[in-house]
């Protein structure tokens, strides 16, 4: 039992100190410097509408290559552009009105008004010397009470309108009140935020880069019907890739932001890539997770991204296993 027990430790270490190399890659090279391996990733975006619709037209497609600003996909918005003439009519319509508040009242309209009290003054008075003359001849008995009454309504009428055009004059005269010009002005400001809404969701009802890149997916094709954020396309960005590899706890000492590298795959066994460490993970990770004895914490390891600095052909695709070697970490 004693001999099996003998045997059975040194194949388990062994064993262990394999599984370790395996999951991180990580060692020395023939000068001391760090050695891991890893995949090349890279930033992409997945593009889509923020408004729902359907596809008019997408403008991209895959492997194509393109600026930041360019127009990639359109939905169909002939109804939103119907709904901005509308909106802009409004705003017109508010903004005249306004103004016509704003300017107060013409003299043309104050002359007008006058006239009227004037003819207004002129029945008043005749109504009066009519009603002063059915008064005489009903108390010498020449008229009957229904006549003398009927003159008496002709003046309240009469007087009624005199009174009533005298306000409407001095209406025009005090021109239009502060409240009503400032209800017109919140009528205006509603109008043009109407305008800005509108326009946002015609501005919605397009997709543009974010950035220079080259589209690897296409989601849709036109005459679909996509919802808000659904991707249509998914453009990545070249000029920001970069491997994921893993240092082991005991040797992530030895690696230093801005430390320079180098890259190579078993796509291109002959080139050599450069790269840089751009980010350190400042938490481990256990390797396995369950770390219970001295030993076995040499097994912690951190996550560290080199970034792809020397492929100007994009010869590293993301996706592609690649070695990288830390130089300057075993001086």
């Amino acid at each position: 039992m004693k001999k099996r027990m003998r045997i059975f430790v040194p194949a388990l270490l062994v064993a262990g100190a394999l599984l370790t190399w395996i999951l991180t890659r990580g060692g020395d090279g023939a000068d001391g410097a760090l050695v891991a391996s890893g995949t090349v990733e890279a930033t992409d975006a997945d593009l889509g509408f923020q408004a729902p619709g359907r596809v008019l037209v997408i403008r991209a497609r895959e492997g194509d290559a393109v600026t930041a600003g360019t127009e990639l996909a359109r939905l169909d918005t002939r109804e939103l552009e119907a709904g901005l003439a509308v909106a802009e009519a409004q705003l017109e319509a508010a903004q005249a009105r306004l103004s016509e508040l704003e300017r107060g009242t013409r003299p043309q309209e104050v002359a007008t008004a006058e006239a009227a009290v004037r003819q207004a003054e002129q029945r008043a008075d005749e109504a009066r010397r009519d009603a002063e003359r059915a008064g005489t001849l009903f108390e010498g008995g020449a008229i009957s009470r229904q006549a003398l009454d009927r003159a008496q309504t002709v003046l309240d009428l009469a007087t009624g309108a005199l009174d009533q055009a005298r306000e409407q004059l001095a209406l025009l005269v005090e021109g239009p009140r502060a409240e009503t010009i400032r209800a017109q002005r919140a009528a205006v400001a509603q109008a043009r935020a109407n305008v800005t809404r509108t326009e946002a969701m015609l501005a919605n009802a397009v997709v543009t880069a974010p950035f220079d890149g080259v589209v690897t997916v296409r989601h849709r094709e036109p005459g679909e019907a996509v919802t808000p954020g659904a991707p249509v396309l998914t453009l990545l960005d070249p000029t920001d890739r970069w491997v994921r590899i893993y240092i082991r706890e005991d040797q992530i000492g030895l690696v230093q932001l801005g430390m320079a590298a180098e890259i190579s795959s078993d796509t291109y066994p002959d080139r050599v890539y450069q790269g840089e460490v751009v980010f350190i993970g400042s938490e481990a990770e256990f390797t396995p997770r369950n770390v219970q004895t001295t030993e076995e914490r040499t097994r912690l390891v951190y996550p560290v991204n080199v970034r792809v600095t020397g492929d100007p052909g994009f010869e590293l695709k993301p996706g592609i296993p690649a070695d990288v070697t830390l130089s300057g970490a075993g001086a």
